[in-house]
Parts: C-alpha cells; sequence; structure tokens
C-alpha cells in the first residue's frame, strides 16, 4: 500500500484496518488497548512501522511523531546503534537469572553525567522507579507522608497520582488542596498520607511541609511536569520546597522521567537543584521497558542488605536490568553527548517559536508552554503557574481535541492534549511539516 500523510481514522471512518482491529480487540481487552492513553475518538491507531522521526500505521497513514512513544523515543524510531546493540544481545539471549555486565556500564554512565547519582537501581518502569523512590524515602526517613504537587502525573501508584484529575468540583480551597484519589477503590489511608500543594507556590509548599514536620518521609516533584501544562518553575518555590524539607528532615524525591530528556545531566542539574533521590525511566532504556532510582548513598542504601540481613527496601523483578533494554539503554545515552542536546534544544525553540507566529496568524487566544525539546499547545491565554491555572473547561478541552484531529489528518501525531516531544532523527524539514500541519489546525480552530 503507497504511503500518504493523514490519517482515515481521524476523519471517523470506520472501515480503517484501524477501526476493525480496535472492534476486534475490544473482545479480549477491557476497553480494547492495555493503555488508556491510546484511546482517541473513533479508535485508537494502529501501527505497523516506525523510521527515524515517522511512524506508519496499518492502513498506509504516515505521520510525523511527536508523541514519541509519550517521551520515551529520544533517537528516533529503528535507531541503527541501538538495533545492532539489541541484535548482538538477541543473538547471546534476552533475560537471566544471572546480572550483566552492561547493567552496570550503563549504571556508571548515568552515576558519572549526573552529581546526585551516587548510587542507582534499575527497574522496569516510571512507575515502579517512583515507587521506589517513596518507599526508599519512608525507609530511610522512617516516616509514612508524603507531599505531591496538584495535577502532576507520577505513574500508577496510588500515593502517586492522587489529585492528578482533580476538577473544581473536588480539588478544596486554593489555600488548602484537597486529597483526591484517583482510583476508585484507592484506600481512605492516602489522603491521611498524601498532602497536596501547588506548583510554584513557595508559601503554600513550605507551610505544607511544616505542619506534617516528622511525618513527613518527601516531596515528591517534577520540574516540568506535563498535566500541570508544562510550566515554567520558580527558583523561590524549588528553594522553599529543597529548605523546609531539609529543615524537618525529609526528603525531596525529583521525577525526571520526564524532564531526564531536557539536557544532558537532567533538568536538575539545568535549574540547579539538589535532590536527595531521582526517580528516571523512559529515554534511559532506549525504547524498552525501564526506570531506574538514583540518589545520595543514604536513601540509596535502603535497597542494599547489610550484615546478612534482607534490605530494608527489598527489589527484583523477574525482567529488571535484563540485557536487551540495559543494551538499549547504553547504545542511546552514549548518542546523546551535550551537542544532542543542543540540537534538541534549537529544534524545540524553533517549534515553540513556530508555533506561537502559527498562533498569532491564526488570531485565536492560544499559548504555548515548554522547554528543551518538550511543548504543549493551550487553548487560552491564562498565565500558567499551576495546575489550576492549566484545568481546562469541557469547551476548551474540545477544542483542543478539533486541533489535534486537525493535526493528525495533516500528518503529525501528538500526546494528548496537545503535548508533544522531539526527536534527533527530527530533521529541519520535519520541523517545518509540523509547524505547516499546526498553521493548518490553528486556522481550522478559527473558523
Amino acid at each position: 500500500m503507497a504511503e500518504r500523510i493523514g490519517s482515515s481514522a481521524s476523519s471517523g471512518r470506520t472501515e480503517s484496518q484501524s477501526a476493525a482491529l480496535y472492534a476486534t480487540a475490544q473482545q479480549w481487552i477491557p476497553d480494547g488497548v492495555s493503555r488508556a492513553t491510546l484511546l482517541r475518538r473513533p479508535n485508537p491507531i494502529y501501527v505497523d512501522h516506525g523510521k527515524g522521526a515517522w511512524v506508519t500505521d496499518v492502513d498506509g497513514n504516515r505521520y510525523l511523531d511527536c508523541n514519541n512513544n509519550f517521551t520515551s523515543i529520544i533517537v528516533g524510531h529503528a535507531n541503527p546503534a541501538i538495533a545492532e546493540a539489541v541484535g548482538a544481545q538477541l543473538a547471546r539471549g534476552t533475560a537471566f537469572a544471572l546480572a550483566s555486565n552492561v547493567e552496570i556500564e550503563l549504571a556508571s554512565l548515568l552515576c558519572d553525567r549526573v552529581e546526585s547519582f551516587e548510587l542507582i537501581r534499575f527497574c522496569n518502569s516510571g512507575t515502579e522507579a517512583v515507587m521506589g523512590a517513596l518507599k526508599a524515602a519512608r525507609a530511610f526517613t522512617g516516616r509514612p507522608n508524603v507531599i505531591k504537587v496538584e495535577g502532576a502525573y507520577h505513574g500508577t501508584y496510588d500515593h502517586a497520582e492522587a489529585s492528578l484529575a482533580s476538577d473544581p468540583t473536588n480539588w478544596g480551597d486554593a489555600a488548602a488542596p484537597a486529597t483526591v484519589p484517583y482510583a476508585s477503590g484507592t484506600p481512605d489511608s492516602v489522603i491521611e498520607e498524601v498532602g497536596i500543594i501547588h506548583f510554584n507556590d513557595a508559601d503554600g509548599a513550605r507551610a505544607a511541609i511544616e505542619r506534617q514536620g516528622d511525618r513527613l518521609a518527601a516531596v515528591l516533584l517534577d520540574v516540568m511536569p506535563s498535566q500541570v501544562g508544562l510550566p515554567t518553575i520558580e527558583p523561590e518555590f524549588v528553594a522553599a520546597v529543597r529548605e523546609a524539607t531539609r529543615e524537618v528532615g525529609a526528603l525531596l524525591v525529583l521525577d525526571e522521567v520526564i524532564s531526564f530528556r531536557l539536557g544532558y545531566s537532567g533538568a536538575q542539574t539545568l535549574l540547579g537543584i539538589e535532590p536527595d533521590i531521582t526517580a528516571v525511566a523512559k529515554i534511559i532504556g532506549g525504547g524498552f521497558p525501564v526506570g531506574g532510582v538514583a540518589g545520595r548513598e543514604g536513601p540509596m542504601s535502603t535497597f542494599a542488605r547489610t550484615g546478612g540481613s534482607r534490605a530494608k527496601v527489598p527489589s527484583g523483578g523477574t525482567f529488571t536490568a535484563n540485557p536487551i533494554t540495559m543494551a538499549a539503554g547504553l547504545a542511546t545515552m552514549n548518542q546523546l553527548d551535550r551537542a544532542a542536546f543542543a540540537r534538541l534544544d534549537e529544534m524545540g525553540e524553533a517549534v515553540r517559536s513556530g508555533l506561537r507566529s502559527a498562533i498569532e496568524r491564526a488570531g485565536v487566544d492560544w499559548q504555548v508552554t515548554g522547554r528543551g525539546s518538550l511543548f504543549k499547545v493551550h487553548p487560552h491565554t491564562r498565565h500558567i503557574r499551576n495546575y489550576r491555572n492549566a484545568h481546562l473547561s469541557s469547551d476548551e478541552a474540545a477544542e483542543v481535541e478539533r486541533f489535534e484531529h486537525a493535526i493528525q489528518a495533516g500528518g503529525v501525531y501528538l500526546s494528548g492534549g496537545g503535548f508533544g516531544s522531539l526527536s534527533l532523527a527530527m530533521t529541519d524539514d520535519d520541523i517545518a511539516h509540523l509547524l505547516a500541519a499546526a498553521a493548518a489546525a490553528l486556522a481550522d480552530s478559527a473558523s
């Protein structure tokens, strides 16, 4: 089948192969997919293959991939260096109940790059990494409670997903954000064990940390949370969180699952933040399932056995640090030198600048946020400092969905909510294609 730009699925045609596959999938899989984030109206798109910066679906439609498996792909699809490393390891075996030296190589590379990474322990996902980081913080401090930012996504752990999707009906007073369980059946204890703060609210964060006092194990912080709108973090907020956690003896846990793609040594180095523990994932696995908990020797020692006794935080996992993932991760990270991040920054700024120009030409009241290789469009001009500023009304959410359908028809695949990420496989022509498709989609929004 000849490849073409744009999606028949996005226009609602039910005769597509993607639509047929979705109908079949619903017989065996709840909701038809195992990842809720793949659901799109009228149906998910089923992929055939990806190469470089582009993906092709089962109907032959090509899309510039600005989703990149939710930011985990950073050097492009079917990258030759990754394919070579994985192929060589496949010939030797995929997973063993024995350790492998490539785990040491990837651990060494990551710890050499980031000052706060004195030790690292691998796992299989960002959710596991955050969960492990919080467990380590509790074990190290001997305390039960955590604080997180309203609206911030940290995976599917009960405590980490509290107030992920709160809304005006339940999020409480601005001065005292409510702790809102996300999944039905979440234990009531989560409400008592998780405090909620606003992003960029220095005074509120300090007060919440002091209020928790000797019950607080950690503050969990993403420095540029996508669900909060990719806002710019304010230095005063960072300073307040870091100082207050130290004063009460709690830890600062950074979630760099996404933001690690912002720089050679992660976002923490760019922003001058000194965390105790960091959760990483996505790009460090080269397109394979991965996670990691990294940090100072003290809290990381909770994962180690002492005197023949089991660790305070035992951790395992059948596929943890499997040599396929470790080889792919090493092949990826070796390509991500300082020049690579400079190129990603250059492309990101070109995209954000181009989108702002397109918004101005279309005459719509939209805006763009982001940094490095990340960008997000918003169908309003409210100044975004926190989740409540970024939260969309039903009409605004519908506008973003129309934009996503229109840009998808133009051959660009975004994440939900107008969120996008770039890869090193993209060329200047690809960026021009993205901006042309966005301009057309914005023009549709204005009509």
